[in-house]
């Protein structure tokens, strides 16, 4: 079939549809028919319809700018599209997803031409403005059309061609449409050709564009990563040549910001196998500790690494990460439990020995002199040391206590001091840290000084002397920066005297002397402490104590509290739990308690007589609170250590006790494990 006898069949059926509205399918492609049948669906009069102005100048610059990545791409395709056919009366122009024309580009004819059926920025050419066209059907149907003289569906078009093709963004969506619209008799059917080419570079271009753009942000993303991370960043080549750091590894290191590192950093750490086994073998390895040489000396760090792969998967260098122990040490101290909480403010009592013991306390929080706090078991020295320790300008670091007398004397030393990863059968791979080390920038507090083994007492003192410690299996020293508080209810002079600790050791740690006055010493404290704790109990507890025998405080205060505070404390809460319809009353005290008063009133009157038939029952008194007391540690005891499973050292803890403070009792109580 001819192009003319084509064109002269599309004309007739251009004439029936224009004359009685039929639509001649059979005498049109099929994408044209289709396209006239939305056409006159959609209301368009096929006489005189010229581009439809929908857009003000306003809202054209928003879809300007809503669509300027497109717009910036296609320029050049449309500027090389138009050079094929300058002079020759055509125009190329560019559309949003909804057919409205952005912009246009060709020959100043072409362009007057193209204004009087308004081919212009701002116009709509969607099918359903103004009918079967380039732009509009390509867009409906989501493929590259040509629509050539009277396959417009609108006269006014009959004596133009157009040819367009839609434009995908890297998700397939579209997203505008380009056109080329030139006389009819100067089209050529490789004009649509050029179109499909040029919006397929177009694109190409978008998606690539679109990769940088995502690149860009993912590489500021990585970038600020890398430089606000709170660890050090190093990145390697495969001979360990550093070729970029963060900021802070350049503090750590103490890199040049604009001299670069020529030293292999494998050369400038102790452990430098781990590298060349990330680097030969692709093994990445965590938090190692390592010894790094930098310009401003030896540095500890916890050392991790990760192998960078190129996308063959062959070795390309590796990830680098630096933590220096000191502050992690301090991060651990502050977020593992090892913190103070108690402050001078927190500490209850009126009595004069307490608030000289205050006294002393702010003035050692004022110096990091050794401070020494003496006093029985129970009468506050850890909460003592917490106050110094917070009241000192040591505050924001950490606060490690332990516990010398809960420690299994073996163990001492490790515990202390940490060991190296082979140290000792059992070593934890890496090694561990001493509380020395995590304490660094803090405090350090050694409850039951007394109890340490005279063995780990000669390092201690060592340590206390130099200011460095070694872990066990170690030569290498480690500078501390630690304020030791110890505490004790032993009589030290005498454990002296007896060759149990060390006299060089004793006088180096009683610097600062503080002595806790125990309870029964202060019995006018005892009603404020009472008080307290029983606010404490029935919040925590959620009971509602409304009434209290106003004698209670009379036993309380004559008893003489061998358990001192914590006793008091302990009783307290033991008479909430017990307490019945919000009444606390005589029936709730211990019997030790209760007895001890009674005993008192009796012993009383025979300290002033002859000892008749009194002393008997004073004696019975005696021994009945005797056993009652024995028989309340015993039960406490034979529960602890079936609990347990006769470990002392568990025992010992939930006593606040030393381990030999355990096994005294055992003894004392005829226990065995």
């Amino acid at each position: 079939m001819t192009g003319e006898y084509v064109a002269y069949t599309v004309a007739k059926a251009w004439d029936e549809l224009a004359d009685t509205g039929t639509i001649r399918a059979e005498a049109l492609r099929p994408a044209v028919a289709a396209s006239w049948m939305r056409s006159q669906k959609a209301g368009v009069n096929p006489k005189g319809v010229m581009g439809k102005m929908v857009l003000s100048p306003e809202q054209l610059e928003a879809v300007i700018k809503k669509r300027t990545d497109l717009i910036e791409v296609a320029r050049p395709f449309m500027s090389s599209l138009y050079k094929f056919v300058a002079g020759s009366g055509f125009m190329v122009m560019i559309s949003d997803e909804h057919g409205r024309i952005m912009e246009v580009t060709g020959d100043e004819n072409a362009l007057r031409r193209g204004a009087l059926v308004n081919v212009v920025p701002g116009s709509s050419w969607a099918e359903n403005d103004v009918g079967t066209n380039g732009i509009g059907t390509a867009l409906v149907t989501g493929r590259p059309v040509q629509i050539s003289g009277r396959e417009h569906y609108c006269e006014t078009f009959h004596t133009w061609t157009c040819s367009a093709a839609p434009i995908r963004d890297s998700s397939m969506q579209i997203i505008g449409a380009l056109q080329m619209s030139g006389p009819s008799s100067k089209t050529h059917l490789h004009t649509l050709g050029m179109v499909v080419a040029a919006v397929e570079a177009i694109g190409a271009q978008m998606s690539i564009k679109s990769k940088v753009r995502e690149l860009t942000v993912l590489n500021d993303h990585l970038n600020k990563m890398f430089q606000i991370t709170s660890d050090g960043i190093l990145l390697v080549n495969t001979e360990t040549i550093i070729h970029r750091t963060n900021s802070i590894a350049n503090r750590v290191l103490g890199l040049s910001l604009t001299e670069p590192c020529r030293t292999p950093f494998a050369k400038m750490v102790s452990k430098p196998h781990y590298l060349e086994e990330m680097l030969d073998f692709g093994k990445s390895f965590d938090d190692i500790e390592m010894t790094v040489e930098t310009a401003n000396g030896q540095v500890q760090c916890l050392v991790s690494g990760k192998v960078i792969r190129d996308d063959s998967d062959s070795i390309r260098g590796g990830v680098i990460s630096l933590n220096p122990t000191k502050r992690l040490n301090k991060l651990i101290g502050r977020y593992s439990g090892s913190y103070a909480t108690f402050r001078f403010e927190n500490i209850i009592g009126q009595d004069i020995k307490l608030r000289q013991a205050i006294d002393l306390g702010k003035i050692a929080a004022e110096s990091d002199s050794n401070v020494l706090i003496c006093g029985e078991s129970g009468t506050g020295k850890e909460m003592f040391a917490q106050s110094i320790h917070n009241s000192s300008k040591r505050a924001n670091g950490p606060f490690v206590p332990i516990n010398c007398g809960a420690i299994p004397r073996e163990l001492v030393g490790s515990e202390l001091f940490g060991y190296e990863e082979g140290a000792f059968t059992g070593a934890a791979r890496g090694g561990r840290p001493g509380k020395f080390e995590l304490a660094s920038g803090g405090t350090l507090f050694l409850d039951e000084i007394g109890d340490m083994p005279l063995e780990q007492q000669i390092a201690f003192h060592r340590v206390l002397q130099d200011n460095m410690v070694a872990r066990i299996g170690s030569a290498r020293m480690t500078e501390v920066d630690v304020r030791v508080i110890c505490a004790t209810n032993k009589n030290l002079k005498r454990e002296v005297a007896e060759g149990n600790f060390r006299q060089d050791l004793y006088y180096r740690l009683n610097v600062i002397c503080i002595y806790l006055p125990p309870l029964r010493e202060r019995p006018n404290d005892i009603p404020l402490l009472f008080d307290f704790f029983l606010s404490n109990a029935s919040a925590r507890l959620g009971v509602n104590i409304c009434e209290i025998d106003p004698d209670i405080i009379d036993y309380l205060t004559a008893y003489q509290w061998p358990g001192n505070v914590r006793e008091l404390q302990n009783v307290v809460e033991r008479m909430v739990n017990i307490a019945t319809e919000g009444r606390i009353s005589i029936e709730h005290v211990p019997d030790e308690i209760l007895y001890y008063k009674k005993t008192q009133e009796i012993l009383t009157p025979l300290s002033q007589g002859p000892h008749n038939s009194q002393d008997a029952t004073f004696r019975r008194h005696r021994e009945r609170i005797r056993r009652s007391v024995e028989a309340r540690q015993r039960e406490e005891l034979l529960y602890l250590l079936e609990k347990h499973d006769g470990n002392i050292t568990q025992v010992a803890k939930d006593l606040d006790v030393s381990r030999n403070t355990v096994y005294r009792r055992m003894k004392k109580l005829d226990l065995r494990r």
